[in-house]
């Protein structure tokens, strides 16, 4: 063996052990002897996706399709790093490139199913899995990755099949162990969901989303006590905003006094989320602390009336001379909330003057009651698909002797004449924030919302809601309530079976039919 394929030899050995940056160094060394070494160029690429240099690895895959142009191993590194750069169109594109060189690469068709998933093609995603498991049983990944996507499509018995598959694969595997506490929390099945995700925490003691998913179990159970500890695993291996990198004060406990101090409370996660949690800054502020409230810019406005306040500032806004720092999230359980002592107001935010000036008369003379109507959240929420449905849907058996109007952030086309057709009003183009969307809540008697931002507004101005949740509803609706612990004046609507929107629809209507 020649001291190269000897130095080669050490440098996969090196990046078999994880070893990557001597192995990365090895790699480069070669290449400085060899410009056409393809396995040092393929390998080195496949570092830079580890190490998340994903357009570096990009790169490195053209160098080495020019000098190997029919490799399939190499478009599938490109699909991942493509992948890995949000660009999931384009990463489909190589798989596809690598399975027209080699059809019966099953890393090929599992990566595949992960583009098509991202694209929202989930039954295609689907079958690339079944297709990789069927080229390569024993790949644990297909079978995690089928399990994953089976969720999504509410198959929930086949996902719980397919993670079995992933476990009888590797006794081990945590992340199989998680994925099926997830379908099982998705069945109501809250305590085999729990035994779960304790299952993948004996394995990974620190697995950031087995505590992450075990707290929102809870918490759908109302167990508040045992829950919040673990809520705050939510920024530190999840995707919940984590506190400004610019800001440097310590974070705020409870522990501390706050009596003439400074605190900066920051927002996180959604809007929705950052409406239903700012109700805790007026119980800072009863500590004696000047309270600066960092809220996302379309909030900054309505925020203003928020009782004990000082001052409200964008997100990422630089803050100087603060004494603490602290999570808007984290405060329920700084205060030891309860199911029984959650702080619950009539009301807590009010509509700026401003927009309550701009939208007085914009909707004509009250003739009858008025219902806002929102159909669908954002899109990039992960479970978007599933919270959201389509107009038609909501409008097909609304009765008609009410005043309809939209309430929907930035409606499509298609929707708008829909919109049209039944005449309800849509102010959509008028509105700049959320300081006017609070401002015709407010001549609204009713809104009826699927589970987004809209819902927690209406409840946070005192506007009675109607929301309609699915039949795995998020953990703050709780479990088989028609009650809500958060907002007096909401009622929950929920599916009776997953994705079956029909049962909690007919309810709103016969319920509407009463209010005439």
């Amino acid at each position: 063996m020649s001291p190269d394929d000897r130095q080669f030899s050490e440098a996969i050995s090196l990046l078999t052990r994880g070893d990557l940056v001597q192995a990365q160094a090895l790699f480069e060394d070669l290449l400085l002897r060899h410009p056409n070494h393809f396995d040092c160029v393929r390998r080195l690429a496949m570092i830079a996706v580890e190490t998340g240099r994903h357009t570096d690895a990009v790169t490195l895959c053209c160098e080495a399709l020019e000098i190997n142009p029919s490799s399939a191993e190499a478009y599938i590194d490109m699909g991942s790093a493509m992948f890995r750069l949000g660009q999931a169109q384009a990463a489909l594109e190589c798989l596809d490139a690598a399975i027209a060189l080699d059809g019966a690469n099953a890393q090929a068709h599992n990566n595949r199913g992960l583009a098509l998933k991202a694209l929202g093609r989930l039954e295609d995603a689907q079958a690339c899995y079944r297709h990789a498991i069927t080229l390569d049983a024993k790949s644990k990944e297909a079978w995690l990755n089928l399990g994953a996507v089976q969720r999504q499509l509410n198959l929930h018995d086949a996902a719980l099949a397919s993670y079995a598959q992933a476990i009888a694969l590797q006794a081990d595997y945590a992340r199989a162990y998680v994925n099926k506490g997830l379908v099982l929390h998705d069945m109501g099945r809250l305590s085999e969901a729990l035994a779960q995700f304790d299952s993948a925490l004996r394995i990974q003691p620190g697995m950031g989303e087995a505590y992450w998913n075990k707290a929102l179990a809870l918490l759908t159970l109302g167990d508040y006590n045992a829950a919040w500890p673990l809520y705050e695993w939510r920024w530190i291996n999840h995707s919940a905003t984590p506190p400004s990198p610019a800001v440097t004060p310590p974070i705020w406990d409870g522990s501390a006094p706050l009596a003439g101090k400074r605190i900066l409370v920051q927002c996180e996660q959604g809007l929705g989320d950052t409406i239903q949690f700012c109700r805790y800054l007026p119980l800072v502020a009863d500590q004696g602390a000047e309270v600066i409230f960092e809220a996302y810019t379309p909030l900054v406005g309505l925020m203003q009336s928020l009782a004990g306040v000082a001052r409200v500032i964008p997100h990422n806004t630089p803050c100087d001379n603060v004494d603490y720092r602290v999570l808007v999230m984290s405060l329920p359980m700084i205060f030891g909330t309860t199911v029984t002592t959650i702080p619950v107001y009539e009301h807590y935010l009010v509509a700026p003057p401003d927009a309550a000036r701009k939208w007085s008369g914009r909707l004509g003379p009250r003739r009858r009651m008025r219902v806002g109507l929102v159909w669908r959240g954002s899109p990039s929420h992960q479970d978007d698909r599933k919270r959201s449905l389509s107009l038609d849907q909501l409008l097909a058996d609304l009765p008609s002797d009410f005043d309809y109007v939209s309430l929907q952030y930035q409606p499509n086309a298609g929707e708008q004449a829909t919109l049209a057709q039944h005449q309800v009003i849509d102010p959509a183009a008028d509105i700049v924030d959320f300081s006017d969307t609070a401002a015709i809540c407010a001549q609204l008697d009713l809104v009826i919302s699927v589970d987004t931002s809209v819902a927690h507004l209406s409840g946070a101005l005192g506007i009675p809601c109607w929301i309609l949740v699915t039949h795995s509803a998020d953990w703050r609706w709780l479990m088989d309530r028609s009650d809500c612990v958060w907002y007096p004046k909401t009622r929950i609507y929920r599916q009776l079976a997953a994705g079956n929107w029909d049962s909690a629809l007919q309810a709103v209507v016969r319920d509407l039919l009463t209010q005439r």
